[in-house]
């Protein structure tokens, strides 16, 4: 019955089936789970004399006049003054055939709604209860919903009250019934019953709160039984010969940090089990997470297996390859790049290499995902910046493997806590929380249009004194929808100004892989000084001299993308200035966003910032991807409910009762291997 498509239910039509579907709700259960936002409590009553505009208040009085007006187009509506012992109020009425009846002098009211200054203090259209009027609505704690173009409070409200009578009591148990009865409830009938309708506001939050954890204790739970299914298969044991780890760390120009040491302490002690490891690495920009990769692929290695480094770009990838075999190659472990843009012949080569095993570490974008591409003796999959892939490509490097090869996921992006619970939640979670000596320190300021020459003298300056930069634009070319610069338009006339002298490149997502490679091959180099992009080098550029970076419409990105594109700067040990440039129609939250960034470099509580002001999915990147988008459970808010929802379906392994409901609610399931 809860599947049943709302379109059948008594008064909604097709239009308003459609109002109700951008709203996602397509069947019963979608309307029996959109709970009020707010709720709005008729209990307390505002003197007429306390009213201030842009308030949501009740008043309690009685009327004393109604009268019909008529305004310069024609159209009529109907105003009444209503009077407490404190002043009078106008109600104002356009819609008015229903109610002019009522609204008759000595009617006792209470009226609801907006307080607007519309030819004095007024509510356009409140909410009424007729206090002498027998089978008048007096209930006086109201739901408050989500609404879209075409709906009212007072028609979302009948159709709960229709579906509520009607299907209330269809609704399966999920929580354990003594968790409800902690909460103040009888059963989960009584809890949806009173989040829509409660005796008073407190209530409702209560019920809220029961859903929210019923909610993130079924995702929860699917978490729990992919983490058991995992822990069931046979993995590889990882043994090589005595001190190949020591003397890899040992031929490194640097020592490790401590945090580097304690993480790969724990790695080293997952590939050493029969169980296959499946664990998430989180680090800030520049804390060593390539390293950490490149010693995991020596443990492999040496124990007789191939490595996979994924990454999501070419430039990611490319950079990987320089990087980590420039560290395995001395030692003797040969690595290959494979990426869309790879010749055919090389290809052919590489494919051969991983066939006869002479190939130790392959490193590449998702061509590596591909069917031709056989890693016979596969151990360890290590994933790059996980978010930019789907689920389901890296359950598909995996699957039909047998013994399961060990997984490890790197972002550089830090995910707060409840995010990691929420989108990691079936793996182990490691994070490099210290960063190497020798980086210099990044300045950042937040700057105004009418700042664009000292930005422009400064970084001039820093480019004779044979430095480099980046310029970042949010669009790769212009639009007319947008009134923003764009990264294209931007390089032809900076490579004609004085600048073009120092050399400048292009770079974006829609150039081809060869074309990216030879842009930031003569970045790299020092070649071109100034590179202009889009956020395409978020990840992978690892550019020394590189110690500018200007970011225009900087409002347009978000906080972590803005953290992850100023980690571009600094690299080489000196100090840097990343300067991010605000529009004139910035506004104040997006001023208030960028501050955030001008005071501080913890990518964590950057992050958690960003998680507020953006939600979950675009924080990490993963809203294409099919993370479940909770309906009821806030990540930010509900942080206490999510602990207890992951220790509940810890306890109780009830996954194979909870599938259906996962289906229903969240639109199927979004884990591959189930």
């Amino acid at each position: 019955m809860l599947r049943t498509d709302v379109r059948y239910l008594k008064g909604i039509g097709p239009a308003r089936s459609r109002q109700l579907a951008r709203l996602g709700i397509e069947n019963i259960y979608d309307l029996l789970l959109h709970v009020p936002r707010d709720y709005q409590d008729r209990r307390i009553i505002t003197p007429i004399c306390d009213l201030v505009p842009g308030e949501e208040v009740s008043v309690s009085g009685t009327v004393i006049s109604s009268v019909y007006l008529k305004s310069r187009n024609g159209k009529s509506r109907l105003e009444s003054i209503v009077r407490d012992n404190t002043g009078e109020l106008k109600l104002t009425f356009f819609h008015f055939s229903y109610i002019a009846g009522k609204l008759k002098p000595g009617a006792r009211i209470i009226g609801s709604g907006r307080i607007e200054f519309f030819g004095g203090i007024s509510i356009v259209h409140p909410e009424l209860i007729f206090l002498d009027e027998p089978g008048s609505d007096t209930r006086l704690v109201l739901p408050l919903y989500p609404l879209t173009a075409g709906l009212t409070q007072g028609i979302m409200r009948k159709l709960l009250e229709t579906v509520l009578s009607e299907y209330c009591s269809a609704v399966p148990a999920l929580l354990p019934a003594e968790a409800l009865h902690t909460m103040g409830f009888l059963n989960r009938s009584e809890v949806i019953r009173k989040v829509h309708f409660p005796d008073d506001p407190e209530e409702g939050s209560r019920a809220r709160s029961a859903l929210a954890l019923e909610e993130l204790f079924v995702h929860q739970s699917l978490l729990n039984y992919v983490r058991t299914l995992a822990s069931k298969r046979t993995g590889i044991e990882m043994i090589p010969p005595d001190g190949s780890l020591a003397d890899f760390v040992s031929s490194l120009p640097y020592s490790l940090t401590g945090a580097q040491n304690s993480v790969l302490e724990i790695i080293a002690a997952d590939l050493r089990r029969n169980v296959p490891m499946r664990r998430l690495l989180q680090g800030d920009v520049g804390s060593g997470k390539t390293v950490v990769a490149a010693a995991a692929c020596i443990i492999c290695c040496r124990s007789g297996y191939q490595a996979v480094l994924v990454a999501p770009t070419e430039v990611l990838a490319s950079q990987h390859y320089r990087t980590v075999s420039s560290m395995l190659e001395p030692a003797g472990i040969r690595c290959g790049l494979l990426t869309g843009g790879t010749k055919a012949l090389d290809r052919r080569d590489l494919l051969e290499s991983l066939l006869n095993c002479t190939l130790d570490v392959l490193i590449g974008t998702h061509a590596v995902f591909e069917e031709s591409v056989v890693i016979p003796e596969m151990g360890l999959c290590i994933i790059d910046e996980q978010h930019k892939f789907g689920v389901q490509q890296r359950e598909k490097l995996l699957s039909g493997r047998e013994p399961s090869p060990h997984f490890m996921l790197m972002s550089a992006t830090p995910i707060p806590r409840t995010l990691a619970m929420t989108f990691y939640g079936d793996l182990d979670i490691s994070v490099l929380d210290e960063m190497p000596p020798g980086r210099g320190n990044t300045t950042t300021r937040v700057m105004n249009r009418d700042s664009r020459s000292f930005v422009y003298e400064f970084l001039q300056n820093r480019i004779h004194n044979g430095e480099q930069a980046y310029i970042i634009y949010p669009l790769r070319e212009a639009s007319e929808e947008m009134d923003l610069k764009d990264a294209t338009s931007s390089y032809e006339i900076l490579k004609r100004g004085p600048l073009g002298h120092f050399g400048i490149g292009l770079l974006t997502g829609a150039m081809n892989p060869e074309k990216k490679l030879e842009v930031t091959g003569k970045f790299l180099s020092g070649e071109i000084s100034i590179l202009v992009s889009t956020t395409v080098v978020e990840v992978g550029l690892d550019v020394p001299g590189a110690t500018v970076m200007v970011v225009t419409h900087a409002e347009r990105f978000g906080l972590s993308q803005l953290h992850q594109l100023r980690g571009r700067i600094g690299r080489g040990g000196s100090d840097s200035w990343c300067f991010l440039m605000k529009s004139s129609d910035c506004g104040a939250d997006g001023a208030k966003r960028l501050a955030v960034l001008d005071s501080t470099d913890d990518g964590f509580r950057i992050a958690e910032q960003d998680l507020r002001l953006r939600g979950p999915g675009e924080v990490a990147g993963t809203r294409q991807h099919g993370i479940p988008a909770f309906r009821i459970a806030s990540l930010i808010d509900d942080s206490d409910l999510l602990e207890k929802a992951a220790s509940m379906a810890a306890e109780s392994n009830s996954w194979e009762s909870l599938k259906d409901e996962y289906e229903l609610r969240f639109r199927g399931l979004d884990i591959l291997e189930l």
